[in-house]
């Protein structure tokens, strides 16, 4: 492709990208024939346009008699996919992908227990309530679940918008690294996982309730601890391309 393709491409996809961001998410932008005529290209560039931009999340594009391009927004979900695909090409030690995730994940909870509010008390409180809900033996998918939520709240709570994203970026991407756990709940191992894992989290919780910066990247270094040595006692997944 030419240089002056590539420039057409380009300025078309910035126009369109900047009409979607001006336009309701899900609002009907046109038919094909419209944005051929409203961005001034080729019918070719604008299919090479839509594409880019339905990878991106800002288009959708909908086909038959009642189709068109529509305004769509990226969200989290799509950001995951995109880097956590764009890392697997970099043939990525996993091992270095969990060490920043814990990384990050202590700076949030430094972060969250310096807050010292009455909205972070409140947040360690229910979820506390909600921890001591879950049974001593529960699976390893409903001690993620927990983690998972608990993680959304104190990422909410602290508005780490941006180390959240990197950390689920990181997260999706060695989630494809690692066996199934399923058959793995039923055992010693797991037991004293959930028990030791239950305990960290619970100081991590106290840590924000006590408005403890300390105990809170004390605890959140634990917490990490046992995930690294809970998913990496599972082996990595045999999918073709997976490593350890």
């Amino acid at each position: 492709m030419s240089r002056r393709n590539r420039s057409s491409i380009d300025v078309a996809a910035a126009r369109l990208r900047q009409i979607a961001r001006e336009t309701e998410d899900g609002a009907l932008l046109g038919s094909e024939d419209a944005m051929v005529e409203k961005l001034g290209v080729s019918r070719a560039t604008v299919r090479q346009v839509a594409r880019l931009l339905e990878r991106e999340g800002y288009l959708r594009v909908k086909r038959g008699s009642h189709g068109g391009y529509f305004a769509g927004r990226p969200d989290l979900g799509t950001v995951e996919a995109a880097a956590s695909a764009y890392l697997d090409t970099l043939d990525m030690d996993v091992q270095d992908v969990t060490v920043i995730s814990s990384v990050l994940w202590v700076e949030v909870m430094h972060k969250a227990a310096g807050l010292r509010t009455e909205a972070a008390k409140a947040v360690a409180s229910r979820l506390r309530e909600r921890l001591a809900k879950l049974r001593p033996g529960a699976s390893f998918a409903q001690v993620l679940k927990f983690d998972q939520e608990c993680q959304a709240e104190i990422f909410a709570l602290t508005r780490a918008r941006y180390i959240e994203l990197i950390f689920q970026i990181n997260v999706a991407f060695a989630r494809t690294h690692f066996a199934p756990t399923s058959l793995a709940d039923d055992t010693e191992a797991h037991r004293t996982f959930v028990e030791r894992w239950r305990k960290a989290k619970l100081l991590e919780l106290d840590a924000i309730a006590e408005g403890d910066p300390e105990l809170g990247m004390l605890a959140a270094r634990r917490s990490r601890d046992l995930w690294h040595e809970r998913i990496w006692s599972m082996g990595p997944a045999a999918e073709p391309g997976a490593r350890r």
